[in-house]
């Protein structure tokens, strides 16, 4: 199966997992393996009624039979977590796509720190399954949403590398304090943290405080609410097969108001984070704002076009 083609999935299995927070379990229909993958992936999942969302797989990666995601009811929901959590059931059929990772655990770690919060556990909890299976010492500290307490608590607990876990609860004891729990580390000590980006951020502040290089801070970022609407200047969008030109409005983003004209750019999480609405700019100047391209992306021309804008009044895209 290549990379962009879709597999059928079955959910098997739909648990509460906490309050607002439930898992599925998702196999294939005919019962057979399904597509490999590594420590940290993710998938997209198509939802019914079209919406295409990515959820990480917090099962041991050595599993094949099945995929396990967790979806957590945001509040803030443009449709899909509400959509999974409320109309999704035990043997309905939804598509994935093949597991892809952007949250690598790098072959020479030697040792690791994992920290997450709320639903930012799911990727976390297939590395730790892979640490523990590879004899890596490693520590886990999970920080409990406010309004979902208690979390895949049962899974860690079952779990190989429960003893390598230190549960908190926001506003309760022991004190939830990365500073302390960053402090002293060996130079090879890997950091993998994984939450909304208003608490990740000040953590990988505090770990470059610490001593810790940009090379062994891996971080996963989750959406933690919809983005602001935009009020920005109208400029152009020209699609270079075919020639036509159509302007983006001020309050809308690229994807949104190509879209409206028929002009499909695959969407996931719409906040800049994930890279599936990545499209090549060959003419005209962009107005970055993603959190996900390099520097080096940027300079070849990449963008993502569900957050980013032109400069100037036109961009030219390779589509």
């Amino acid at each position: 199966m290549s990379d962009d083609a879709l597999h059928p999935v079955v959910v098997a299995k739909k648990t509460v997992e906490a309050n607002n927070m439930v898992s599925l379990e998702l196999v294939d229909p005919a019962g057979a393996e399904l597509p490999a993958f590594s420590p940290g992936s993710h998938i997209d999942v198509t939802i019914p009624g079209g919406l295409v969302r990515q959820y990480s797989l917090f099962n041991s990666a050595s599993e094949r039979s099945h995929y396990r995601i967790g979806v957590w009811k945001d509040a803030n929901s443009r449709g899909g977590s509400v959509a999974i959590y409320e109309k999704v059931n035990v043997g309905d059929t939804l598509q994935v796509s093949t597991p892809r990772n952007r949250f690598k655990v790098p072959k020479d770690t030697a040792r690791a720190v994992l920290i997450a919060r709320g639903i930012g556990v799911t990727p976390i909890l297939s590395i730790a399954d892979h640490l523990k299976s590879k004899d890596i010492p490693f520590e886990l500290h999970y920080l409990f949403a406010g309004g979902s307490p208690g979390s895949f608590k049962g899974t860690i607990e079952a779990s190989s590398f429960a003893e390598n876990t230190t549960f908190y609860l926001e506003g309760a004891q022991p004190p939830f304090n990365p500073a302390t729990i960053l402090a002293d580390r060996p130079d090879d000590t890997q950091l993998f943290i994984c939450g909304v980006d208003w608490w990740m951020d000040p953590i990988a502040n505090t770990a470059q405080q610490k001593g810790f290089g940009a090379n062994r801070v891996h971080m996963e970022r989750f959406g933690g609410k919809a983005p602001a609407p935009l009020l920005d200047k109208v400029f152009e969008v020209k699609i270079a097969s075919t020639g036509k030109t159509y302007q983006i409005p001020g309050d809308k983003s690229v994807s949104a108001a190509l879209e409206e004209k028929g002009v499909k750019i695959p969407t996931s999480c719409e906040q800049g984070a994930c890279g599936t609405c990545k499209v090549k700019v060959l003419e005209g100047e962009v107005d970055h704002r993603d959190k996900r391209l390099t520097a080096a992306q940027r300079d070849e021309g990449w963008m993502l076009a569900c957050v980013s804008r032109g400069k100037g009044d036109l961009l030219v895209l390779d589509m």
